[in-house]
């Protein structure tokens, strides 16, 4: 515990001295007033958009935790930039446990906002056991997203390129709304299931195997992602 509090310390130390990590921080704000205020007015204006609620819903909770999986993806590759991380790479601890403890932060937070998100949505009656459940699923897209992002950059301006062709892949299940015939193709992607566990859930279906898929393909891709994160990251 004290060791993920110091850790903590000094992530959120690196993200405060980088100007273009602190803009992404109101991000999370952002998103909460544009479906707090910006969209009840958008439906008041044009009523047709009120079918696509839940779409928009579900976007939003994605992108809560895209923000802080960038903001960490980027504290982890100004490591490599400036050879902290081989640093890291000699101590005394397991790197994946040293890795594991350092995504729990990211995880929490993102957990933590989405759940706030859905909690003061004005749009849905949503249960509160499944809300739990729905912003863990996606609280595991920013650790997932921030270990992606950071094997496959080197510096920050490879990491500014895949953050953005990975944000877009994780966005491309909405379409499987629009075209449900074909919903089940989206399955490869990580988010289709909590998008269909929301979607779910306000219909009143059942969520719960959509919930399951969900968490058992997030958790498999993560062990994975760890461990080839440990291989690359401290060399």
């Amino acid at each position: 515990m004290y060791r993920l509090i110091h850790l903590s310390i000094t992530d959120f130390k690196l993200i405060f001295r980088d100007p273009s990590l602190r803009v992404f921080l109101v991000m999370p704000v952002l998103i909460f007033a544009v479906i707090l205020l910006g969209v009840p007015q958008l439906i008041a204006a044009f009523p047709g958009l009120e079918e696509y609620l839940p779409v928009i819903l579900m976007g939003a909770t994605i992108q809560t935790s895209t923000m802080f999986g960038f903001i960490y993806s980027f504290v982890l590759i100004n490591e490599k930039e400036i050879g902290v991380a081989k640093v890291y790479g000699v101590l005394p601890v397991s790197k994946t446990g040293f890795i594991s403890s350092r995504m729990v932060i990211p995880f929490v937070l993102s957990t933590l906002m989405t759940f706030a998100l859905l909690i003061v949505q004005p749009f849905f009656s949503l249960p509160v056991i499944p809300m739990i459940l729905l912003s863990m699923l996606c609280g595991l897209l920013a650790p997932l997203l921030t270990i992606i992002v950071t094997i496959l950059s080197k510096n920050k301006m490879e990491g500014m390129t895949w953050f953005k062709l990975v944000n877009l892949l994780v966005i491309i299940p909405l379409a499987a709304f629009f075209i449900p015939d074909y919903a089940v193709l989206f399955g490869i992607i990580p988010t289709h299931w909590a998008f269909q566990m929301l979607g779910e859930m306000v219909a009143g279906e059942n969520w719960i195997v959509g919930f399951c898929f969900g968490l058992g393909f997030a958790v498999v891709l993560l062990v994975l992602g760890i461990r080839r994160f440990a291989k690359v990251h401290f060399v």
